[in-house]
């Protein structure tokens, strides 16, 4: 059997130190590489998870010192001969799930206006939707009524004091503007029912804040 030669012995060390070499300068990339894809992976995921942002079919009123104002700055004028009720409704659920209340055509909410309570919404927010943007009719009462729905079963609790206070103030601005006399402001008794404001919201205390 023959001795292998020095030289034979002496390169095959080198290569196994040049691979050494290799791994370890391997290494840093290896982990660089590990890690932008964990970072990239975590970013479409909580991507994936983040509600999307509001869009213009949504918008809210914004209150001053003069009382609310973008409720009047709408695509189509609102006119005292287009609106001559105001019907207020409850969504008779804990809260506003969707956007949508009692029923929704396309995309478009039933109400022109919701009032949120806390879930969903921030407690006493103003939403206005769509149809009072483009001032079409709501799908209940009549053609010629604004419809506005407070979140909540009121047959089961009270609505926040929030959500009365803007409420009154709504109701109110729509009634001055538009001309509304508050027999014209509609409440239902009706119990069991989101066609109705349930038995725990203050009517007689509403309708004593109604501009006369």
């Amino acid at each position: 059997m023959s001795k292998r030669s020095p030289a034979v012995k002496s390169t095959r060390s080198n290569n196994r130190r040049a691979d050494s070499g290799n791994h370890a300068n391997r290494r840093p990339f290896v982990v660089l590489l590990t890690l932008v894809t964990f970072i990239t992976g975590t970013s479409a995921l909580l991507l994936a998870l983040s509600r999307p942002p509001l869009t213009p079919d949504t918008l809210y009123a914004v209150e001053t010192q003069d009382g609310i104002q973008t409720i009047f700055q709408t695509t189509q004028p609102a006119t005292a001969s287009r609106w001559q009720y105001i019907y207020v409704h409850h969504s008779q659920t804990p809260d506003d799930g969707s956007g949508q209340t009692l029923s929704s055509t396309s995309s478009t909410q039933a109400d022109h206006f919701v009032i949120t309570n806390g879930q969903g919404g921030a407690d006493g927010q103003i939403r206005i939707n769509q149809r009072w943007q483009q001032q079409q009719p709501g799908v209940y009462i009549s053609d010629n009524c604004i419809s506005i729905c407070l979140v909540g079963d009121f047959d089961r609790a009270l609505p926040t004091n929030a959500q009365v206070q803007r409420l009154n103030k709504l109701v109110a601005a729509l009634q001055n503007q538009l001309q509304i006399p508050a027999q014209n402001v509609i409440v239902r008794d009706d119990t069991n029912s989101p066609a109705g404001v349930g038995q725990y919201f203050p009517t007689t205390a509403f309708r004593s804040q109604l501009v006369k």
